[in-house]
């Protein structure tokens, strides 16, 4: 008796525990990973394991010593690239007038309290031991102050001296752990500053949204209604058009060394006075940028403060957006080719009839792309930087090369662009078989804890520790064959087993009526048809409409029923291969939908419109 009552305690403090960890993480699947590994095993972090690095030649354990061998190597590696700055594009362009003025304007205590709410939680501490936390537990208190402090900041046009100060942790990268260069930096900025850059930030993303000073159409990075899913499902929607037609399309697949870190104030100003910022605007800005410092924390240990006066500040909010304008006018110089971005991962490729010509075109382009960075102070990896060259049916010819600056790139088979493996025959068939990989370890783990969860809190491991993984840039990866993706279906499955906690004998359709899920048939249409709404609603970006769009209804003579329906235009392809395009499935798949779910007038009331419909219809596999 007393053994039952303790194995039964024992189970529900096991219980418990797990409950906590995954319910406060809230779906955070970061959160959720970095605990089971410290539960698994599988912690390999450094506070896990004491850091030993090499420091003059000698295997050193002491904090501090490692702190200073860390922050001089991380300052001096960008020295090293910007020792030879560029004078070429400097500058400043006058003030029109006639046209929007990007006016840095003050802030509301409303404002200061929308934005600190917004705020991603985090207890990592800035120089002064505050963090985002904190700020949101006492914003009642520092509303004020902070609301003083920014419009005092804009109307001085002077960014605080103390905001100016990151402390860096270095995270391990690869290769041997003795060796600093192997680690990057990961800065954490004082939380205030952040508060004052979020409000900049919004004014100027309104201005280049509303003025003819806008972000190219071709960079998907860090902008409302852009993402890595609309960034690789355009590409692969060009290269399938181009392909469609006939021949090869080449890529260059753009690395450039420390990217961010390597961005000259100077030019960065001269570009930013051609966005039509007012001097005063401007004075913030390059106030913003310079006299900014660094130290380097390793278990709680601070290395002294080093300056540095070149790059956009890691970690910020405003870095990511002033580097995309940074680099805004490179696709001007890449004529007779095409350029897509995402932040500083840049894909340059050409339409030609065979490998050798689309190889010439792509090393004529490089020579204007060379001399455009050499202009902006960023340097190209040429090591790193990889040539592919897309085709229909796999070759056994020997490719041929590209050259930059007199050397030769790598040419590749296959590539990892914002999280997908494209091969050259856009195949996906690796890209398949790593997701199925990450899956099954997560649901491998899944299993391990299975019984120790409720059914909510299960629900919860499968919805942030599986689904992601499955969904990842759906709409680009089932481009592949049914042969490929039908693992895919099988890992789905067994993962639907285990949330329900049946064995595999059990059939999956009683657990997705019971769950009220969708079948992985029915989750891709869905994902598929949630797309086509928001690109034919201005949801998406505006180069997607080029392949997707609604038939028009002709007033004054007849409209076919389809485009009284709203149905989209079905793309005509020559091919088997191009017709497996998002465009040509996903338009099949809209129109399919009953007219009162195309006509659903917000994306959220179209998603449960749209679920409702799939799940009324989903068809049981099996036979009773």
């Amino acid at each position: 008796m007393l053994r039952n009552k303790v194995m039964k305690e024992i189970r529900q403090a096991k219980a418990n525990f797990f409950i906590n960890i995954i319910g406060e993480a809230k779906g955070n699947s970061k959160l959720i990973w970095e605990n089971l590994k410290k539960l698994t095993g599988k912690d390999h972090s450094n506070t896990a394991k004491r850091l030993e690095i090499l420091v003059n030649n000698n295997l050193t354990q002491d904090a501090v010593e490692i702190a200073i061998a860390f922050n001089s190597y991380f300052i001096d590696s960008v020295k090293v690239l910007t020792q030879n700055p560029s004078t070429g594009l400097l500058g400043s362009v006058l003030v029109n007038d006639a046209q929007p003025v990007f006016i840095i304007r003050e802030v509301s205590e409303s404002k200061v309290n929308k934005v600190i709410s917004s705020l991603k939680n985090s207890k990592s501490k800035d120089v002064f031991g505050l963090d985002s936390t904190f700020l949101k537990n006492y914003k009642e208190s520092l509303i004020g102050p902070i609301t003083k402090v920014t419009n005092t900041s804009i109307g001085l046009g002077v960014f605080p001296r103390v905001w100016k100060s990151a402390i860096i942790t270095a995270i391990f990268k690869s290769g041997d752990p003795a060796d600093v260069s192997n680690y990057r930096p990961i800065s954490i900025l004082p939380v205030v500053s952040k508060v004052v850059e979020k409000c900049v930030a919004e004014q100027l993303i309104s201005h280049l949204n509303n003025s003819p000073f806008t972000l190219h159409s071709m960079q998907f990075g860090f902008r409302a209604k852009h993402s890595t899913e609309t960034a690789n499902c355009f590409l692969l929607e060009n290269v399938k058009s181009k392909m469609d037609k006939g021949g090869v399309v080449g890529a260059v697949l753009l690395d450039l060394r420390k990217a961010f870190d390597t961005v000259n104030h100077e030019i960065l100003i001269t570009k930013l006075s051609k966005f039509n910022f007012s001097p005063d605007a401007l004075r913030w800005m390059k106030s913003y940028l310079e006299g900014r410092t660094q130290c380097v924390r390793v278990s709680n240990e601070l290395s002294p403060t080093l300056s540095y006066d070149v790059g956009v500040p890691q970690g910020s909010i405003l870095g990511p957006l002033l580097f995309s304008l940074y680099i805004n006018d490179l696709p001007s110089v890449c004529t007779g080719s095409e350029v897509q971005m995402y932040a500083d991962d840049t894909v340059i490729y050409v339409h030609a009839k065979s490998k050798q010509q689309a190889a010439q075109e792509l090393t004529t382009v490089m020579v204007q792309v060379t001399k455009w960075l050499s202009d902006s102070c960023l340097h190209l990896n040429v090591k790193k930087t990889v040539c592919m060259f897309f085709t229909k049916r796999a070759t056994d010819a020997t490719e041929p090369d590209v050259y930059v600056s007199g050397e030769k790139l790598q040419v590749v088979s296959d590539f990892k662009y914002l999280g997908i493996i494209l091969d050259s025959n856009l195949s996906f068939k690796k890209h398949v078989k790593k997701v199925i990989q990450i899956t099954k370890f997560n649901l491998a783990n899944f299993r391990f804890i299975r019984n120790c969860l409720t059914t909510e809190v299960a629900r919860l491991y499968f919805k942030s520790m599986i689904l992601p993984h499955l969904t990842y840039c759906l709409t680009s990866w089932t481009q592949a064959c049914h042969t490929t993706l039908k693992p895919i279906q099988s890992v789905y499955k067994q993962a639907l087993k285990v949330l329900d906690r049946k064995p595999n004998s059990h059939h999956h359709c009683y657990i997705l009526r019971k769950h009220e899920l969708l079948s992985w048939e029915n989750l891709v249409q869905y994902t598929d048809a949630c797309l086509v709404f928001q690109i034919l609603n201005g949801l998406a970006p505006p180069p997607l409409s080029t392949f997707v769009k609604q038939k028009i209804q002709t007033y004054g003579s007849r409209s076919t029923r389809s485009a009284m329906r709203g149905d989209c235009i079905v793309p005509l392809r020559k091919s088997t291969f191009s017709k497996s395009a998002f465009s040509v499935r996903a338009s099949h798949v809209w129109n399919t939908l009953p007219s009162d779910t195309h006509n659903c007038t917000t994306y959220h009331t179209f998603t449960k419109c749209m679920k409702t419909w799939l799940k009324v219809n989903q068809i049981c596999e099996h036979n009773p």
